[in-house]
């Protein structure tokens, strides 16, 4: 490694190991500039893009802010069996070589069954995949066991450090992080009311795909309209099939129509927007990703520099 920082020791380099290092910068200076502007770009949007109301929300890319609901329905989280509505968990691996050490992934998850938000005006249902999670509980310990029991994330301080000195066998690191119901939720996605799109059907649609529905259990259909008992529906009998659909589908309109809006929000169907959902407050993301966007042009300046370090001392050296 030292002889890519000696100017004489670029020169006389073998080639295919001097373009490898020269690839390998040039990538990091590449991935540095992406993520820098990734970063400031989502902070960016955390920042302008206004906070809308469920209730009068437009459709499409918009940002909610409110409480994390489960509506009397929670999630048991894998490594503790904690009460959540969102779970992300890590197992990880100590690996040593020699005088090193390293924690290598084994197993990782995250749930994607969706939850709600509330904030004050209605309720919008949260579909997690593809979401950026950034959580405000997490959770970090160790153990000798590969999975760790429901109580073993009390196994910490004294006892954890005893038990690290302890243990000769395979050492454990376990990464849990949650959303809880009531916790502060900030998302940023596509804002949909009524996805099903059943609001925006005539009666004749809504028929028709009630009908559809019916012919998939076929034998049942023979059941209710087959008066005659010879297996098939002449055209009589079919009209007394769309009749039935058209009088289930008026009853499902009007139902539907009183009850309130089904709103959802999901990842964007253009993959250039971000889909975020954090339990942390709005100016606090957009600090984050502020940071993050620092650390990855701390990556891009140092790379590039390797880069033009390592083609000057080649060729003009």
């Amino acid at each position: 490694m030292e002889e890519f920082f000696c100017g004489p020791c670029l020169a006389a380099m073998p080639a295919g190991k001097f373009y490898m290092g020269l690839a390998l910068a040039s990538g990091a200076a590449l991935i540095g500039l992406h993520q820098a502007l990734r970063g400031l770009f989502k902070a960016r949007l955390i920042e302008d893009i206004p906070t809308s109301r469920i209730r009068s929300a437009s459709q499409g890319y918009v940002e909610l802010i409110g409480l994390a609901s489960g509506r009397g329905s929670t999630l048991a989280s894998p490594l503790t069996a904690s009460p959540c509505l969102w779970w992300r968990y890590t197992i990880e691996r100590l690996e040593r070589s020699g005088k090193s050490r390293r924690w290598r992934v084994v197993e990782k998850g995250h749930s994607e069954a969706p939850f709600f938000l509330d904030d004050g005006s209605g309720l919008c249902r949260i579909e997690p995949a593809g979401a950026e999670v950034s959580c405000l509980h997490r959770k970090r310990w160790e153990g000798s066991a590969r999975k760790p029991g429901a109580a073993a994330s009390a196994n910490t301080g004294l006892i954890a450090a005893l038990g690290r000195l302890a243990s000769l066998g395979e050492r454990y690191r376990y990464t849990e992080h949650l959303i809880r119901d009531g916790d502060p939720l900030y998302v940023l996605g596509h804002f949909e009311s009524d996805a099903t799109g059943a609001r925006l059907l005539t009666i004749d649609q809504a028929a028709g795909r009630l009908i559809r529905q019916w012919k998939t259990d076929f034998p049942q259909l023979l059941v209710r309209f087959d008066g005659d008992g010879n297996g098939v529906l002449d055209s009589g009998e079919w009209q007394a099939v769309t009749a039935a659909a058209r009088q289930a589908a008026t009853r499902e309109q009007r139902d539907g129509a009183a009850a309130p809006p089904d709103h959802s929000l999901r990842a964007p169907e253009d993959g250039g927007l971000p889909y975020l959902i954090g339990s942390h407050a709005q100016e606090q993301l957009a600090r984050q990703f502020r940071w993050r966007a620092g650390g990855f042009a701390l990556l891009f300046v140092a790379a590039l520099g390797m880069a033009a370090w390592l083609v000057a001392g080649r060729f003009l050296g």
